[in-house]
């Protein structure tokens, strides 16, 4: 697969995550975009390397059960919905009852249009098509000049090389996610979940998957349970040694959501949006995160701060420097944001338009 700058830039700013990750499960099936390994009984998690292709892009997996199957998330391109799909077939002569998206971004369902073409329902929350329509399918053959524009402005504005560095990262994110609208063929949820609609159980046969709605990363974020096998699917509402994305972000309402995390039995396996499998101390070292980056907030907003100052002011404690960064503005920049909007809504700053969130 060759790069071209971009996507070299891009596939860097991942890197940081592949060398964390710690696999020491066999593989059941490897594209080298995504391994599958299985993690329970009729259980397995496809963990994406974006930096061996952008096919994937997130986790995902499998939950193959007597009678049906269930296959979570939409990934970026169809060949990593694809991929779901072969080693379903490979693992189970059951019908897969559908696939599911955890949330709508890009590399959550951007790949949704392999299981269309393959007739397999599509479960998402109510409001997933609405919003790929708005922030995804108005965008496409749009000139994108207008959108790009700030972030050009801020990088040329940058006062040192560590603040020119996030604003090249941000740039060069929005790029990615604008040339992706372009390219991508866009397939929704077939079936929708309303709020009143979960908790939904899923009988698969010996194994049942529970639907919850979660809302903290993004206001569409569903949960898949297995409680026969102690695994929760959390879509991006767990990142695994990542700074997590924070664009579409309810910060308050998120940080809840990792303390119901927390209540959850110690064996617990989690299956992140982004890194590799984990159990309850990555739930609390998110926690930790986020606890650190609202005291950072809240610091600012007492000093009479703007948010954007608080981006600029924010350094991480040293146990998290090796983290992947997605982009600065969308992960501190964001959070900073959302913090200041909640805590001292009248010192509010104006965000930038990003209108094709990710992650």
């Amino acid at each position: 697969m060759t790069m071209d700058r971009r996507q070299f830039l891009f596939a860097a700013l991942w890197s940081g995550a592949a060398r964390a990750r710690k696999t020491p499960r066999v593989p059941l099936l490897d594209r080298g975009f995504a391994q599958v390994t299985k993690i329970a009984e009729g259980v397995y998690a496809t963990i994406a390397d974006f930096t061996k292709g952008q096919q994937a892009a997130s986790n995902g997996g499998v939950i193959a059960g007597r009678d049906a199957v269930l296959i979570v998330e939409g990934h970026f391109q169809p060949a990593g919905a694809a991929l779901e799909v072969e080693f379903a077939r490979s693992v189970s002569k059951a019908p897969i009852r559908a696939a599911l998206d955890t949330h709508y971004h890009l590399d959550h369902t951007f790949g949704n249009s392999y299981y269309a073409d393959q007739r397999i329902p599509i479960i998402g929350h109510e409001r997933v098509t609405p919003l790929m329509k708005e922030r995804y399918a108005a965008l496409k053959g749009a000139d994108k000049t207008p959108l790009l524009a700030p972030f050009e402005q801020k990088l040329a504005k940058a006062a040192d090389a560590a603040e020119k560095q996030h604003k090249e990262s941000d740039l060069q994110a929005m790029k990615w996610m604008l040339g992706a609208i372009d390219t991508t063929t866009l397939a929704f949820p077939t079936e929708s979940l309303a709020p009143a609609d979960v908790p939904k159980r899923i009988d698969l046969g010996r194994l049942t998957a529970v639907v919850e709605f979660h809302a903290g990363h993004t206001p569409t974020d569903l949960i898949v349970l297995v409680p026969e096998r102690d695994v929760v699917f959390t879509g991006d509402l767990l990142f695994n040694q990542q700074y997590p994305v924070t664009i579409d972000a309810d910060m308050l309402a998120w940080r809840n959501v990792l303390d119901r995390f927390a209540g959850y039995g110690r064996r617990t396996q989690f299956v992140p949006g982004h890194g590799a499998v984990c159990g309850m101390e990555n739930v609390r070292d998110q926690s930790d995160f986020l606890d650190d980056l609202r005291g950072h907030a809240e610091k600012m907003i007492r000093a009479g701060a703007t948010a954007e100052e608080a981006e600029r002011r924010y350094h991480a404690p040293q146990r998290y420097e090796p983290y992947h960064i997605f982009s600065w503005g969308f992960t501190v920049g964001a959070a900073m944001e959302n913090y200041f909007a909640q805590l001292a809504p009248t010192r509010r700053a104006a965000p930038p338009p990003r209108p094709a969130p990710a992650a």
